[in-house]
């Protein structure tokens, strides 16, 4: 029965609803150790494996499989004949307070290693990065690299992360993870999140709420966010405080200046089939900063993907109904074809042949 009485518990409930998110497809680990869980989504499909790395961005992992039309893992089983993988990042403890960048590399490696090279992989924002200077440092391991709302060229274009990161110094962020005994708390990450657009986060969707509150599919819709977007993860202090900066400061990678495993990244490694996605409305990562790998890669032109979606934010690149529809399908597609016919192949293997002559 509707009553205001009954109107405003919904509201309540549905606010202050909770939980741990889980992937919403069939699944079994694989493997597991203190840093990662690799989950694998297909039966017995073989052929080269779709890697998924999702971002470690204070978030669970389970955005890659969010819900039914919503689930880049499921829009890759259906329009793909690839064994499915995905990365569930484990949030950081004190004793993973040091971890680095190297260490993301190398759990990426064991992932990689465990689902059995090569693979093609899908690096979502923050795992985008680290899916690139992996492709860049193990060429070999990487069929192809596509990337959705990833910032490479980190200050191309400027944006909200930008201007905060040219606004405050690094002892700020220092202090932030001193907050967290070594770690970058989940909970801070997400009020900064909530901070960055906080009239639509702290009034804007309470107010839609109270407006939808008898919608019994959008309270369901909300739910199901809130369950994902309030659940927090630690990430390594150490680790964060480097991407900071050396990558969102000092843009480290696109200038060739980024040293991991005592080796500077070079993105000319790159010479397999990319994709990259980004949105046309995302104020996290601009289209430029996905966009300009395509003029450092050493990937033919004709073997790139490019797409912005329209209207779609950030998460909405790799999660929203409309990409997973369109664009990731197309992409799928092209990398299908740029990957595996025989003038894809033959192509990467003259420019694999040319870098090692140079």
């Amino acid at each position: 029965m509707n009553t205001p009485y009954a109107d405003l518990m919904k509201f309540f409930q549905t606010a202050s609803s909770r939980g741990k998110p889980e992937f919403i497809s069939p699944n079994r680990k694989i493997f597991e150790d203190k840093a990662v869980v690799l989950r694998r989504f297909d039966e017995d499909r073989t052929g080269d494996p779709i890697l998924i790395v999702p971002p470690q961005a204070g978030h669970h992992s389970s955005i890659a499989d969010y819900a039914p039309g919503q689930s880049l893992v499921q829009t890759c089983l259906k329009h793909t004949a690839h064994p499915v993988y995905v990365i569930e990042w484990k949030s950081s403890t004190l004793s993973r307070r040091e971890e680095t960048i190297d260490d993301l590399v190398q759990q990426v490696m064991l992932c990689v290693k465990k689902a059995g090279a090569p693979v093609v992989l899908a690096g979502l924002c923050q795992g985008g990065w680290l899916a690139t200077i992996y492709s860049a440092l193990f060429p070999g391991d990487v069929r192809a690299l596509m990337l959705a709302a990833a910032p490479i060229d980190f200050t191309a274009g400027g944006g909200k992360i930008q201007d905060i990161v040219n606004t405050l110094p690094l002892m700020y962020y220092q202090y932030l993870v001193n907050c967290g005994g070594g770690n970058m708390s989940g909970d801070l990450m997400l009020m900064g999140w909530k901070m960055m657009n906080a009239y639509d986060r702290f009034v804007r969707d309470y107010l839609n709420l109270w407006i939808h509150v008898r919608d019994e599919n959008y309270l369901k819709r909300t739910k199901t966010f809130s369950r994902w977007y309030e659940y927090t993860q630690d990430i390594s202090g150490r680790w964060y405080l480097e991407a900071v900066e050396k990558l969102f400061m000092q843009n480290r990678l696109i200038k060739g200046t980024l040293e991991v495993l005592c080796e500077y990244v070079d993105l000319q490694n790159i010479s397999c089939p990319l994709a990259l996605l980004a949105g046309e409305r995302d104020d996290i990562t601009l289209i430029p900063q996905v966009h300009n790998l395509e003029l450092y890669a050493s990937t033919p032109r004709d073997q790139i993907f490019k797409a912005v979606i329209p209207l779609a934010g950030h998460i909405s690149v790799f999660m929203g109904r409309r990409a997973l529809q369109h664009e990731w399908p197309a992409a799928l597609a092209f990398v299908e074809e740029a990957a595996y016919s025989i003038k894809g192949r033959i192509a990467a293997s003259d420019l694999t042949g040319l870098a090692a002559a140079g």
